[in-house]
């Protein structure tokens, strides 16, 4: 429960206060500026501190300009600098892992109060004294200076090192793997045990049945989230309506991160058990409608709200970017791949589909979502694809696999582990025949290399599958089933049939 308020809250201050450095300035320099600003005016400090205060301030005014426009032009030094660094990084990496790197970091939005703030709280006195001349506002002056020498002494050096430590690419695809685990510890906080469905389908609808398109309404963007607890207003309307009786299903037809056409994309199919009447469906889009410009949000961009596979995206893509032959680097692709191992072990141990979605799903919505299949495949298909001529990437992705297998105890997510890396064909590939053929631009010791990790990655899954055995759970869903879905059932039994036929070709 704490860790769900965290994590709204966290979304409350990316979504709604985009720009909090701005925030801060102001807090800085309009409350703190204003309350000192009334202590000046109401006690007379050169009363106390015996000290010639219109003197005092004439020349603390050239000081205070000055660190002004130290401070001017180092942080736009500075920050030209950081654009361009972003703008190689974003080249070189992925135009889509820096897009909201001064928005979404609270610690740059600090850095940005304070200067912004320092530079206000360094003005306002001076334009203050304009209206009440026979007022220096001493304190306040003083006050911006101190701030002014805090931000060039302490705050700016760190922001520097801050800075060169986060436009790291390691630092990159970490702070996109740690989004990601939040996302799945909010979507998905139920692990899978025994009892429950192994796998997740997409619920189709029979072409038979009489079905209402509910069209976007937004302007053309990406899916960004879906409000579940708005949704379920859907169904109560329906089912109060006339219609109520007839209706037997809601079905969310794109994904989140889906690109979204205006007046093209159907966001909801409506199903009913018969035709209903041209005027009762003409208020019912109309009601429906307003549920759904409620509901959904479409964006420009898409982001991590929800959208699991955008995060796997990023750090696909900068693998591929690393791997090519304009960058060269396949350290960085190694360093992703261990990223997406990680977010894969997180989800090969979750129940699928999510909690918003079985709950939905008792209320006669269905919504659409990944299932692991597909987010296996969109894990490692494209950076084996671009990087299979590359033993150190061939390897990496076999290991980042096999590190997760003694973790799941799901029949159907340990049979889509394992024939992740059985469909590469690897032997087809790595085989002491392209080797003397010259098809292969290794050495025999790659190669052997290659064949050795193959054959602990198998002997790791022998050891799963007889794990699984021995705790009843293979023999428990040969007979077991707990969904109605034929196309569920017959994957399960599929999936049991695998892992029972599994033998490693020598």
């Amino acid at each position: 429960m704490i860790q769900k308020l965290k994590y709204k809250i966290k979304k409350i201050f990316i979504h709604q206060l985009k720009d909090l450095g701005t925030f801060l300035g102001a807090v800085y320099a309009l409350v703190i500026g204003s309350a000192l600003m009334v202590l000046e005016y109401t006690i007379d400090f050169a009363i106390y501190f015996k000290i010639n205060i219109f003197d005092t301030y004439s020349r603390l005014i050239t000081v205070s300009n000055v660190l002004i426009s130290i401070l001017i032009g180092i942080s736009l030094t500075t920050f030209s600098v950081i654009f361009v660094v972003m703008q190689l990084a974003s080249s070189q990496f992925s135009p889509r892992i820096l897009r909201h790197f001064l928005i979404t970091d609270f610690k740059m939005q600090k850095f940005i109060g304070l200067f912004v703030g320092t530079i206000s709280l360094c003005i306002l006195p001076q334009l203050a004294s304009v209206f009440f001349y026979q007022r220096p506002f001493l304190l306040t002056l003083f006050v911006g200076s101190l701030f002014a020498f805090y931000g060039l002494a302490w705050s700016y050096p760190k922001m520097i090192t801050y800075l060169s430590v986060n436009m790291n690419v390691s630092s990159i695809t970490n702070r996109i793997k740690i989004d990601m685990m939040e996302e799945i510890a909010n979507l998905y906080p139920e692990n899978w045990t025994v009892g429950k469905n192994l796998l997740y389908k997409r619920a189709i609808i029979h072409p038979d049945k009489f079905k209402i398109q509910i069209l976007s309404p937004f302007e053309t963007g990406y899916l960004d989230s879906v409000n579940y607890k708005k949704l379920e207003k859907l169904s109560e309307f329906i089912l109060k309506s006339d219609v109520g009786s007839l209706f037997e299903n809601a079905y969310q037809k794109p994904v989140v991160g889906e690109f979204i056409m205006k007046d093209t994309t159907t966001l909801l199919a409506l199903v009913f058990s018969e035709e209903i009447k041209p005027s009762e469906i003409n208020i019912l889009k109309q009601e429906v409608s307003i549920i759904v410009k409620d509901t959904f949000k479409v964006g420009q961009f898409r982001s991590h709200t929800q959208d699991i596979n955008f995060g796997v995206r990023k750090l696909v893509d900068i693998a591929i970017k690393a791997i090519s032959p304009a960058v060269n680097d396949p350290t960085t692709c190694l360093n992703c791949i261990d990223q997406i191992g990680e977010i894969a072990k997180e989800l090969a141990v979750k129940e699928f589909p999510s909690a918003d979605s079985r709950t939905l799903g008792s209320k006669k919505i269905q919504i659409n979502e990944f299932n692991f299949e597909e987010f296996i495949d969109f894990c490692y298909d494209q950076i084996f694809q671009w990087g299979k001529q590359d033993p150190i990437v061939v390897k990496r992705i076999i290991r980042s696999i096999r590190i997760i297998l003694p973790l799941v105890n799901n029949p159907f997510n340990l049979k889509i582990l394992i024939q992740q890396v059985e469909e590469m064909d690897l032997l087809e590939i790595y085989n002491l025949s392209n080797y003397k053929n010259g098809n292969l631009k290794i050495s025999k010791e790659k190669l052997i290399s290659i064949e050795m990790e193959l054959a602990n990655f198998r002997q790791k899954a022998l050891r799963q599958i007889k794990v699984l055995e021995l705790k009843g759970i293979l023999d428990h869903y040969e007979t077991n089933h707990y969904s109605t879905n034929l196309v569920i059932i017959g994957a399960e039994k599929e999936a049991i049939k695998y892992l029972r036929n599994f033998k490693p070709v020598n």
